[in-house]
């Protein structure tokens, strides 16, 4: 073959190659965009059990970028009642990261006749994972700071009228169909919460509805 030949088609198939290689991210990002998006709903309902017996709602506004979350919890001579905003602020509504800002009120019995009511605030960060089926995941971290009127004690244990800890929490949900699922999550708050022990423990499961 003479050098003028081999030139050409060495030039061709650079040529194809090239094409071939313009082609492929074109092609790629087609295909993803034409992945259908995850569904995330916007209303959810859950009744849970664990320590104590409750009911939390969520909602989502502003095409998924915020966040409003209460719940009401209650046991045998206390309640606990919950709010939070979340923002997000990395990836896609299906799994994202959000930043997180909540409030929580507790009035309790503590014994010697004393009923402890005590508020408080925390921050920090939240990551939520949803698969196509309707499963879940969700991780939150943070910092709290916990208030109430003055120390109160009964016998020798006591809880401080202002201190700080951090919170967590983990929570996954199992679709059983669309809009139906089993709820679980484990956590704590380990600001003066509970006489002794100190930190408040949260185990809840139940079931979820959504819309």
């Amino acid at each position: 073959m003479s050098r003028c030949r081999r030139i050409s088609c060495s030039a061709a198939a650079f040529t194809a190659a090239l094409a071939v290689a313009a082609a492929s991210p074109r092609a790629g990002a087609q295909g993803l965009r034409e992945q259908p998006a995850i569904p995330v709903p916007s209303t959810e309902l859950r009744l849970v059990g664990g320590t104590g017996v409750g009911a939390e709602a969520a909602q989502s506004l502003l095409g998924h970028r915020l966040r409003l979350e209460v719940g009401l919890h209650a046991w045998l001579g206390g309640v606990l009642s919950e709010g939070a905003a979340l923002v997000r602020v990395l990836g896609p509504a299906a799994n994202g990261l959000w930043l997180r800002g909540g409030f929580m009120y507790q009035g309790a019995s503590i014994g010697c006749g004393v009923t402890d009511h005590a508020t408080a605030w925390d921050a920090g960060l939240a990551y939520r994972k949803r698969w196509a089926g309707g499963s879940l995941f969700a991780a939150e971290a943070g910092a709290e700071t916990v208030s109430r009127a003055g120390r109160v004690h009964c016998n020798d244990s006591g809880l401080d009228a202002d201190s700080r800890g951090i919170r967590f929490s983990l929570g996954g949900q199992y679709a059983l169909t669309r809009g139906l699922g089993l709820y679980g999550r484990v956590g704590a708050r380990s600001g003066q919460h509970v006489m002794e022990i100190g930190l408040l423990p949260e185990i809840w499961i139940g079931v979820a509805f959504e819309l």
